[in-house]
């Protein structure tokens, strides 16, 4: 119980425990509709990257798989890691009470792209939602006192994504009255990495910094690591937005990956750090999954300058490629680092809610133990063989091989929910007695 010990928060609330496996619940059907979606849209990768199906189905990705499990992990983790109560909890429902309908307005009309009153009220909820759940982590960062690095990497990832969601409505309303200065696509890649670099890769560094050394036992701290990340990214990432704003891709572009992709690779440094000083030799399957994620996003990155390189010569391998890197993140890295980490945090979550105030009492059971591992191999299986398909067939084009990955993708995405639900329906072992 070392590890549960050292995170668990103070006591154990109800309301802050429905908040976060409501999302963690939510997410999980997104990921089942995801794998849905793609089943039927296997040809939409041999395109370009701008059409309806893809639209939609990123964001699902980015928001419905991504962005809404994030956002309940933030719930409980912010406690853990600054070691305070989130400011409202009432404004975490009413930022899921939103978000949701808001995803489902946007996703369809993406789908059938109808740019109209649906869009754009989607896009609204959505924004709204994210900027109630920036308030929210703000006001529960100002409660500690005490400043960390890991504080700054959660606090700007969520400037990010209020940034991303206010230039992803202005786009929204763009297509009916085109307003931008400049292209639409234009605007969309600046919008893409915002979502990317800014929320995703901050916020799951931020985290990750904390919760990686607590599961895998390592007394490693280097701060001096973590911030030279911090600014790499964040610069790597303004000197892009502006950028790229004003000249479009070019040569400059090949330096600003480079300062981008230094910020990364400290922050692997750090992890294999972490992962040397151990103090727990055996690694489960849920961190195995975690560091194959951030290959994958090493992977991703290796990409950038093939796709600079033939965009600056027009040629129609820099569409390809950009498709190649996308799924990269979002159906690698993203969903590799969920799927690893969801049966760490969830199986916490509810060991805390059933057997935190037995602990130094009787004997409970450990948090790994309320996960079904036969499913979470199965899954992890499943989920492997779809990057190995999915990625060859993509990149000796064959629609085949991808349409098999997908159903490889459809098994994972079900056996992830069916051990969500056997995790949240945990039957708590009652022991001889609950005080001495």
């Amino acid at each position: 119980m070392i590890y549960a010990n050292r995170m668990t928060p103070n006591t154990y609330s109800p309301s802050l425990y429905r908040i976060v496996v409501s999302h963690y619940l939510a997410s999980a059907i997104c990921f089942l509709v995801l794998a849905l979606m793609l089943i039927f849209s296997a040809d939409v990768f041999f395109g370009h990257y701008f059409q309806p199906r893809l639209l939609a189905m990123t964001h699902m990705a980015a928001l419905g798989w991504g962005t809404l499990i994030v956002f309940g992990a933030s719930y409980q983790l912010l406690e853990v890691i600054l070691e305070t109560e989130l400011f409202s909890r009432k404004l975490a429902w009413l930022s899921f009470g939103l978000f949701l309908p808001g995803l489902s307005a946007l996703v369809s009309s993406f789908w059938i792209f109808d740019p109209g009153v649906y869009m754009q009220s989607g896009s609204i909820l959505l924004l709204t939602s994210i900027l109630i759940f920036t308030i929210n982590v703000f006001f529960t960062v100002k409660k500690n006192k005490q400043e960390s690095i890991q504080q700054e990497f959660i606090m700007t990832s969520c400037w990010w994504l209020a940034f991303t969601a206010i230039v992803g409505t202005l786009l929204v309303f763009n297509f009916r009255f085109a307003f931008l200065p400049k292209d639409h696509l234009h605007f969309l890649r600046l919008h893409a990495h915002m979502g990317i670099a800014g929320w995703f890769l901050l916020l799951i560094i931020g985290v990750s910094a904390k919760v990686v050394p607590m599961f895998l036992l390592s007394p490693y701290q280097n701060n001096k690591l973590l911030s030279w990340s911090y600014y790499l990214i964040n610069g790597a990432l303004v000197l892009f937005l502006v950028d790229t704003y004003y000249s479009g891709i070019n040569f400059k572009t090949f330096g600003i990956v480079i300062i981008g992709g230094a910020g990364i690779g400290i922050y692997l440094v750090y992890l294999y750090k972490c992962f040397r000083t151990r103090m727990r030799n055996v690694m489960d399957l849920s961190m195995i999954n975690t560091f194959f994620s951030f290959i994958l996003l090493a992977a991703a990155v290796l990409i950038l300058p093939l796709i600079i390189y033939y965009h600056l010569k027009t040629d129609p391998l820099a569409i390809r490629y950009s498709m190649l890197y996308g799924t990269l993140l979002f159906m690698g890295w993203i969903s590799a680092l969920i799927l690893g980490q969801t049966f760490k945090t969830l199986p916490f979550i509810v060991w805390v809610k059933n057997y935190e105030h037995l602990t130094g009492k009787t004997e409970t059971p450990q948090p790994t133990n309320l996960v079904k591992n036969t499913l979470l191999r199965i899954q992890s299986t499943a989920f492997l063989i779809f990057c190995l398909a999915f990625f060859a067939g993509y990149l000796i084009s064959s629609k085949m091989v991808i349409r098999i990955s997908l159903v490889s993708l459809l098994f994972t995405a079900v056996l992830y929910l069916v051990n969500i639900i056997c995790v949240l329906l945990h039957k708590k072992k009652t022991p001889v007695y609950d005080e001495l």
